[in-house]
């Protein structure tokens, strides 16, 4: 059974490769015959390579982006041009930007800000106003009344997530990027159709290009033969114009009853709770919350659920129930591209470095990061700021790797200390700062979480969390290799020479 379905989603991918392959191929077949036709055509269509590149200059986005579409356009004057109106501009995804933004900016409906929060956080921690207002002007109020658990590892978030969807009562809301068929997949679909035939709502929304390899067969169909409402986000496309590679929903949200959520690094994957060694310990972790601050996890999934189904949600059905008096400062928050050029989790990130005291610890399974986020880690360094970035050993993305390890030479330079986890691969996703405040969620340190795909992270205050964060963190350090400056600056010359190249496309990798 197993290897059929692995038949089955491999027949489906190698469709859509091959569809794509020979779209690609009658451009370039196109483009060259042209060029051998007549001269001033072909000098025509450079003439619309230098106006897009003018275009992409005059662009409001990322530099970074901007520039890899350049390089592409000039070694590919006449393809590369093509390549970009297919896949680079925002523009072939403007009705689905336009319909997503519209339903995103509704959360200013249903998520109420409450004064009095934002007049306690500034009485106790008044350092950390900013971060806040910055996240509250973008919609995303800030709670208190909520409490949290942390996991250093996934298998013991799903342990306790499964108990949670056992004890569910009125609703089950799964959002992630990766379904894999195996054991965990099994055990949640167990109490799903047990929930689902008491009554319980259960829907699921996973990423379509993300799951393209590991989702179930049918899931679909089987699902909602169970009363299992299912929606793949943004359906991959055999045409290339709608393939959509950048649009991905890469959240991580599970919500039970609107008054327990989860979120963090992990996937619904049994990699990700160590049942299936990929490439040894599977590093990850993640946060169980309770209280008021649960309400944004459902409006996010309601909303990403609404911009597929189409149809409008009562939000009102699915409020918290239970009222919880806790320690800290929650504040969830989202990003997506729809937000370009104003990106909520990089803005963060680039808060908690520039106004570090003591130090900054990063955990991030990549490394890929433009100028701004360069200089403030190097700044926050060279500043006396105790600056750490943990970052796989073992890649799952050999060209992602290449280029995060080019990055360590001016960071070790500036001050920062970089380390690889040698037991397996860290899929970990947090940073934090001076004890008292930190992120975690979906996000990587790299340009497609700040600028293409769909996140989403919690803002943490105060919390007896940040404390657990902390020593897992320092635990880490402990059974990870410190890369000195002297084994960068050492490796091959044909590494060095493949990652030069790669550099040139790294925010589209």
């Amino acid at each position: 059974m197993r290897k059929s379905k692995k038949i089955y989603r491999m027949i489906r991918i190698i469709t859509v490769g091959i569809a794509i392959l020979a779209q690609i191929f009658l451009l370039a077949f196109l483009a060259i015959n042209l060029r051998q036709k007549s001269v001033y055509l072909y000098f025509l269509i450079e003439i619309f390579g230098l106006i897009g590149v003018l275009i992409l200059v005059n662009k409001k986005s990322n530099s970074t982006y901007v520039i890899a579409w350049i390089s592409i356009i000039i070694l590919l004057p006449v393809f590369g041009y093509l390549l970009y109106i297919l896949w680079g501009r925002t523009g072939t995804q403007a009705l689905r930007s336009k319909r997503i933004r519209r339903i995103l900016s509704n959360k200013r409906i249903w998520l109420n800000r409450d004064s009095e929060i934002q007049l306690m956080l500034q009485e106790y921690y008044p350092i950390r106003k900013k971060f806040s207002q910055y996240l509250d002007h973008e919609g995303f109020p800030l709670y208190k009344h909520a409490e949290s658990k942390y996991y250093k590892l996934g298998e013991l978030q799903f342990k306790d997530m499964l108990i949670d969807m056992k004890n569910a009562k009125k609703f089950i809301f799964l959002e992630y990027f990766i379904v894999s068929d195996g054991k965990l997949w099994n055990d949640i679909y167990e109490i799903l159709k047990e929930k689902a035939a008491q009554g319980v709502e259960i829907r699921l929304l996973y990423d379509d290009l993300g799951s393209i390899m590991t989702v179930p067969d049918n899931i679909v169909k089987e699902l909602k033969s169970k009363n299992i409402k299912v929606i793949p986000f943004n359906q991959v496309h055999k045409n290339i114009y709608r393939l959509y590679i950048n649009y991905r929903n890469h959240q991580k949200i599970a919500v039970i009853d609107g008054n327990i959520g989860y979120t963090g690094g992990t996937n619904i994957a049994d990699e990700y709770a160590n049942l299936y060694n990929k490439y040894g310990h599977w590093k990850d972790t993640a946060i169980r919350i309770e209280g008021d601050a649960v309400w944004s996890l459902t409006v996010t999934f309601l909303q990403m659920w609404e911009t597929e189904s189409k149809i409008k949600e009562n939000y009102l059905k699915y409020e918290p129930t239970v009222k919880i008096v806790g320690d800290g400062f929650y504040q969830p928050f989202t990003d997506g591209p729809v937000n370009n050029p104003h990106n909520p989790a990089e803005v963060m990130y680039r808060q908690i470095i520039y106004n570090a005291k003591k130090y900054v610890y990063i955990t991030t399974p990549y490394l890929v990061i433009d100028e701004s986020m360069m200089d403030a880690l190097c700044l926050a360094a060279m500043g006396g700021i105790d600056v750490r970035i943990v970052t796989p050993r073992i890649w799952d993305k050999w060209y992602v790797h290449m280029v995060t390890r080019s990055n360590y030479g001016r960071l070790i330079k500036a001050g920062v200390k970089i380390y690889e986890y040698t037991p397996g691969y860290i899929h970990s996703k947090t940073i934090i700062s001076d004890d008292d405040n930190g992120i975690t969620g979906s996000i990587n340190m790299d340009y497609r979480s700040f600028n293409l795909h769909f996140e989403n992270g919690i803002w943490i205050c105060g919390a007896p969390i940040i404390e657990d964060m902390k020593n897992d963190i320092i635990e880490t350090f402990k059974v990870s290799a410190e890369i000195s400056f002297n084994e960068w600056k050492c490796r091959p010359w044909y590494i060095k020479v493949i990652q030069a190249f790669l550099r040139l496309f790294a925010p589209l990798l």
